[in-house]
Formats: structure tokens, sequence, C-alpha cells
């Protein structure tokens, strides 16, 4: 039965707070000893490649695919704990009756694991990685190193986050990584409410299943209805006579595939997080 009415269904910024406060006194040892396992982590996995690359140790393509690899599994793992007290009954019962609407309980979810995990991520990340590329580089400097063929060796780059580039060429495209795994993110959030079992597990099935599905509908419904010769791209373009010097194309509108890039990027999230809302109120009916 739902003990929520009136004024306990809106938003109170002082009960969110409280609320807020709450949650990281009960799961404050998880979040502190997170902090180091993490940092631990990284800085075993750098070393490691650092000891074993002769050339370029740390190079910003190999900095950036253990940032994101690491933000994937470590943040999808902490979204599916987001409300993982709500799927057991002792811990579901004093979860349900936290004097808390349904819209704070999100906000304190969504600020949680999303929000502070990726500040978080990202300070643990830089502390560990800046001081490596520093004695990458020393490493460089010191012991000469030159390519097969005698050019030199250039300093490693630390890799930036806020240009998104796994190298030189594609900074234009690579903060598509960070969206996308706000999307994943969401998805694992939701599926800590929907799922009260093996949430990790279950949303990663899944999510697997949803690009699976994805995939058919590209590969063998849309691309089949093409005209002859014509082929996809991307999201944006199509193409014809592709192995010729003669190819031309299709492109979409800039607004309109802006629009549905937009769509594609940010409704992921918000549908996922809107879904986590619905879930929590009917819980609590």
């Amino acid at each position: 039965m739902n003990h929520h009415s009136g004024i306990n269904q809106t938003f109170s910024f002082n009960r969110w707070t409280k609320l807020l406060l709450f949650h990281w006194m009960v799961n404050r040892k998880r979040y502190l000893l997170a902090l180091p396992a993490m940092a631990g982590l990284l800085l075993v996995w750098e070393s490691f490649i650092l000891a074993m690359n002769t050339f370029q140790p740390l190079d910003k393509g190999f900095q950036g695919m253990t940032y994101y690899a690491g933000l994937y599994a470590v943040g999808c793992l902490y979204a599916s704990m987001t409300f993982a007290e709500s799927g057991t009954k002792a811990q579901g019962i004093a979860w349900l009756a936290t004097p808390a609407s349904a819209l704070e309980k999100l906000l304190c979810g969504l600020l949680y694991s999303a929000i502070a995990f990726f500040v978080v991520y990202n300070l643990v990340f830089y502390l560990v990685d800046i001081p490596m590329v520093r004695i990458a580089n020393g490493l460089i400097e010191n012991g000469r190193r030159t390519w097969p063929g005698g050019p030199r060796i250039d300093s490693v780059q630390i890799f930036n986050v806020g240009k998104g580039g796994l190298n030189d060429h594609s900074e234009g495209w690579d903060h598509l990584f960070v969206l996308f795994y706000f999307a994943l993110q969401s998805a694992f959030a939701l599926g800590s409410i929907y799922f009260d079992r093996y949430a990790f597990v279950k949303t990663g099935v899944a999510v697997m299943i949803a690009l699976g599905c994805f995939m058919i509908l590209q590969q063998r419904i849309i691309d089949p209805t093409l005209p002859h010769g014509w082929h996809r791209q991307n999201f944006y373009d199509w193409i014809v006579d592709w192995d010729t010097l003669r190819a031309r194309g299709v492109r979409l509108s800039p607004t309109l595939g802006a629009v549905l890039g937009a769509m594609l990027i940010y409704g992921i999230p918000i549908v996922c997080w809107t879904a986590t809302y619905f879930r929590i109120k009917e819980k609590e009916v």
C-alpha cells in the first residue's frame, strides 16, 4: 500500500538532501573501498604495459582504451546496484519506507551512480595516469628509444577525455563513447530496479539482445530495401558505386541529421531514467 500522499509525492530539496546523506551513510564503506580498488587496478595494469612495451608505452590510444574499458565495466557494475536494495524483502521494505518521493529516490540514484561516479572515476584515472605517463616519458628519454629504422620516438601525450580522441585523427567523434556510456549506464540503472536478482547479468543480456536486434534491423530489413547498388555508410549517408571513383551519395540535411543524432544519443538515457521513475512508483504501490 502506498503510504505517500499529497506533498510526499512532490520534490522537497530539504528532504532530498537528507536522503542523499542517508544514502551516503549506508553505502560509504562500499564507495570508499572502491576508490583504492579502482586506483590499484589501473596502477597494476598500466605498470604491466609500461614494462612490456619496448617502444612507446602508454601512448594516447592505449590510455583512451584503458579509460573507456574501466568506465564501461565499473560504471555499469555500479549502475546495476543503484536500486539493488529494492530487490530483497528485508531491504526492500526499508527502502520503500524511506520518507522520500519516487522523484527524490530517482534523483538520488542519478546523482550517485551517474554524475558522482563519472567525476570520481575521472579523478582516480588521472591521479594514476598522469604520473605513469611521466614515467613512460622518462623511460623514452633516458633510454633514448627509437623506432626500428632510426626515427626518434616522440613523448607520450596524456589522454584528454574532454577531446575524447584515441588518436589525432578521431577527436571529432570519440566523445560519442562518453555519451554512449551514459546511455548504457542508464539501462543498467533501470535493470537494478526492474530485476530483483542478478541485475547486472540480466541487464547485460538484455542490452546484448537489444543491440543484436538493432543490427538485424539494419542489416536484414533496412539495407535490403535500398535501391540496387546503394549502401548505407552511417546513420546520415547513403552511397552508390562504393567501389568506383564515380561514387555518389545522398545525405540527410544537417538539421534533420542533428535531430536524429540527438534523439539517439540523448533519448536513450531520458527514456531509461523515465522508465526507472515509473518502476519506482510501481514498487511503492
